[in-house]
């Protein structure tokens, strides 16, 4: 990966751990479905006024990767994290099982053999975020962790879906994927969810404030940056960067919530930046995997 690159895929991480974080306190005010479902249409709206060009991606594809890496997984996670059985840190742990999914999806689809030297630093990396987050007192719930789970499986999947399917830019790919998953996300909400007049009539500003973070951090931001990585790099030099999610959230919930930092997940967070170090190529030489 280049210097540029390197910067490029720091970006995703922050974006979607501090919207992660803000996502925890929302989605007890709006029905999960329905709040994915708002920042979507309004991506999808935006999208379709600030970029008018034609998508190059076939809308069979476009359907298909919107359902896995869009209704589907965020359905799952967000009624996941919703539940009082799971806690916002053992959420953020077990949604790390996303990275090496990806890895193994995209080995198996694209014939992307991953070496050695990244397979190395991603493990380091998945020991820094077991720190960074700790061992919960109390056991997450089996279904929500369950829920996270098949969430990342199908996020992985969608991801591999869109470097193998999709034929538009990073920007292009956001549209496809609003758009593609407006109707669904409508439909799901309806059949799933009840109480979504009512959560928009009685949210405060602090609500629909929140709500607007998830929107442009939490899922333009990150999707923009994100999209426009996968189109430069392979998913097993880009997903590790991932890793770093947790030390984000961790860090705006202590600024924006006053949770505090323990010293171990400091130690946490420096071990996860060196395996992300050896996986952007510092450190090790590049070998092959047998």
């Amino acid at each position: 990966m280049t210097r540029r690159q390197i910067l490029l895929a720091l970006l995703p991480p922050l974006f979607f751990g501090t919207g992660f974080t803000i996502a925890k306190p929302a989605v007890t005010h709006f029905p999960p479905l329905f709040l994915i479902l708002i920042c979507y249409a309004s991506i999808a709206l935006l999208l379709s006024v600030t970029r008018r060009e034609k998508l190059k991606t076939p809308w069979p594809s476009i359907i298909l990767i919107s359902a896995f890496a869009v209704t589907i997984q965020g359905a799952l996670l967000f009624w996941a994290i919703r539940s009082p059985a799971m806690p916002a840190t053992a959420a953020n742990l077990i949604l790390q099982i996303q990275i090496p999914f990806a890895v193994l999806l995209d080995w198996l689809l694209m014939k992307e053999r991953p070496d050695g030297r990244k397979m190395l630093g991603t493990a380091l990396a998945i020991l820094g975020v077991a720190l960074v987050i700790g061992l919960p007192e109390t056991p997450p719930g089996l279904v929500p962790t369950a829920m996270i789970i098949v969430s990342a499986a199908c996020w992985s999947l969608g991801q591999v879906l869109v470097r193998k399917l999709g034929r538009d830019n990073g920007v292009g790919v956001l549209k496809g994927n609003a758009i593609g998953s407006v109707p669904q996300l409508a439909l799901a909400t309806l059949l799933f969810e009840q109480g979504q007049w009512q959560s928009v009539v009685t949210a405060t500003w602090l609500e629909w404030a929140m709500l607007g973070f998830v929107a442009v951090v939490g899922f333009y931001f990150a999707y923009i940056s994100w999209f426009t990585l996968l189109k430069q790099c392979r998913l097993d030099e880009a997903s590790p960067f991932l890793l770093l999610m947790p030390v984000v959230g961790i860090a705006t919930a202590a600024l924006a919530l006053g949770e505090s930092v323990s010293a171990a997940q400091l130690v946490g967070g420096g071990v996860i930046l060196f395996g992300l170090a050896i996986v952007s190529g510092l450190g090790l030489p590049k070998w092959k995997t047998a």
